[in-house]
């Protein structure tokens, strides 16, 4: 079952949110003496990284990384690692360790055993993972019928990262070449939360939930494992 906590405003959700991460956070470093907290891109997650960066937990021990990058460098527009620093990296947040994806290599595909080693040093399970979903069915870079998606998504990968190359649309715009968390690599996790808002996304999340092909919708592959909790934060 897939735990659904829908609001009736966006402010409530990010509050609730934030609230639950920090708990979860929390427990973590209570019981390992240090947490891992993995995030996406995106305009959504914004509010939820600004009331996290404020908040008080020892951000020392905490090992912030990406589930994904678009193969950009830090100051370009599209950069994820450059809205994390920007979003959650500041106030208590900045003592916090952080992994991006993006390397010095050309391509993703020249990169991914470099980022690859970085991952493998995080601590895991990884406490927290916040997860997006495009109008495509797709989350982190896992796009539908992506050049790497098979690969990605294969249940004998046991790499955690992987290159994308995803067909270009309106969703991926024009920087297609990625680097993403495996399917493996997500269920390193210890809960995986997708955040959404708007109408229209909670409409494709249960397009997604019903039959369908996971390459079609890539997050079906989330949503039809059962080793991790996966929660749905959503409001209009």
């Amino acid at each position: 079952m897939i735990k659904q906590f829908l609001f009736e405003d966006r402010d409530s959700l990010f509050s609730a949110l934030a609230l639950a991460c920090q708990r979860h956070l929390d427990k973590a470093l209570t019981d390992k003496g240090e947490a891992s907290f993995m995030v996406s891109g995106g305009g959504t997650p914004a509010p939820l990284y600004q009331t996290l960066s404020e908040s008080d937990l020892d951000w020392s021990k905490i090992h912030v990384a990406l589930v994904d990058e678009r193969w950009v460098d830090k100051d370009h527009d599209a950069s994820n690692e450059a809205l994390i620093e920007r979003t959650l990296l500041i106030n208590n947040a900045a003592e916090a360790t952080f992994t991006g994806m993006k390397t010095a290599a050309e391509t993703a595909l020249e990169g991914c055993a470099e980022s690859e080693q970085h991952y493998r040093a995080i601590p895991k399970p990884f406490t927290v993972a916040i997860l997006g979903m495009g109008n495509d069915g797709h989350t982190a870079s896992l796009f539908p019928h992506a050049q790497g998606l098979s690969e990605a998504l294969a249940e004998d990968n046991t790499q955690l990262t992987a290159p994308i190359t995803a067909q270009q649309s309106e969703v991926t715009g024009p920087n297609t070449e990625r680097l993403t968390l495996t399917l493996n690599g997500l269920l390193h996790s210890k809960r995986l939360i997708i955040l959404l808002t708007g109408v229209e996304k909670l409409a494709v999340f249960k397009q997604a939930q019903a039959d369908g092909a996971v390459e079609d919708m890539p997050v079906r592959a989330i949503l039809r494992q059962n080793k991790v909790p996966v929660e749905l934060y959503w409001a209009p």
